[in-house]
């Protein structure tokens, strides 16, 4: 698996101009929704905040992902509307991938729930450094004297550009969204070309209260493809009293996620996923990966005397 990971490496450095997937894997995607969907901007009743850090596999080549996002609900000329900031650092080996979108989505009441459609726009940022330190993979992988291999730092930028619709009701929500609608290509330097492909979003959840009881049932799909793969969780979480919750995702062909959180009374929560990788990378000893989230939300509506704190309506 990691000469594999090697050989595209290497691939993406010699080609002149290359293709490849961008956007990183998370597995609590229902606390994470402006990061893939800008119509999600202010669909929260006040300020969403939410920071996340993924640890992916060990070695050499682990993958770490790190979220900070926030968005809040405006009003611009009288428009029922939604404002974000989106910031995702990516690094995957001797690459690191760092996007910063400002979103805004325009909201319609209707008679159950909001319907929303978001635009975000910014800046997308590849790097790639020159160290090539890999004597903890096994065997002989690369030529170190290789002229396609660059012996200095990288970096390339460009503007990208995504887009997408989102509704939520009392019980349920569901969204679609397009990333990289711009295509957005680095140009290192005339060397070779990176060029990022849109990725495509489909996600909805569903609220149950288990009449009775303290217990809601909450679940939730995610898909996500940008044509030459796809990525589909199919998550089941049981939440208790509001504020303490547990479940399972099963991810196609990929792993199985242990999920669980609490949130504090004072609005803080915070999310524990641990992947159970059951792909041929887990019988390398490298598989498992850590997920850590913290979420808060504070009521903004200033036309009331008394301020309180509050979660987002889903997970």
């Amino acid at each position: 698996m990691f000469r594999r990971i090697l050989i595209f490496v290497i691939f993406c450095v010699a080609a002149n101009n290359v293709k490849s997937q961008y956007d990183p894997q998370f597995s609590q995607n229902m606390f994470n929704k402006l990061a893939v969907n800008p119509g999600f901007a202010g669909a929260s009743d006040g300020l969403n905040l939410v920071a996340l850090n993924r640890n992916q596999w060990r070695g050499t080549m682990a993958i770490k992902t790190t979220v900070f996002s926030g968005d809040m609900p405006v009003k611009f000329f009288g428009v029922n509307s939604g404002v974000g900031l989106n910031f995702i650092n990516d690094e995957i080996g001797n690459f690191t991938n760092l996007s910063i979108h400002l979103d805004y989505a325009i909201k319609w009441e209707m008679d159950k729930g909001a319907l929303s459609l978001g635009l975000n726009a910014g800046l997308l940022n590849q790097s790639l450094k020159a160290n090539w330190n890999l004597a903890d993979l096994r065997g002989n992988v690369y030529e170190p004297t290789d002229g396609n291999i660059p012996s200095a730092d990288q970096t390339a930028s460009a503007f990208d550009a995504g887009l997408g619709v989102y509704y939520e009701s009392e019980i349920f929500y569901a969204g679609a969204s397009l990333s990289h609608i711009t295509e957005p290509e680095a140009d290192y330097k005339n060397e070779f070309n990176f060029k990022t492909t849109g990725t495509f979003y489909l996600l909805g959840g569903y609220k149950h209260k288990v009449e009775d009881t303290a217990y809601e049932l909450l679940p939730s799909v995610f898909f996500k493809t940008d044509r030459r793969s796809i990525q589909l969780d199919v998550n089941t979480l049981v939440r208790y009293r509001g504020r303490y919750w547990g479940g399972l995702t099963y991810r196609y062909q990929d792993a199985i996620v242990v999920l669980a959180g609490l949130e504090m009374k004072n609005g803080v929560k915070f999310g524990y996923s641990y992947d159970i990788t059951t792909s041929a990378i887990g019988a390398t000893g490298f598989g498992g990966t850590h997920e850590i989230m913290i979420g808060y939300n504070l009521d903004i509506n200033f036309e009331k005397r008394t301020k309180r704190y509050k979660s987002v309506r889903y997970l």
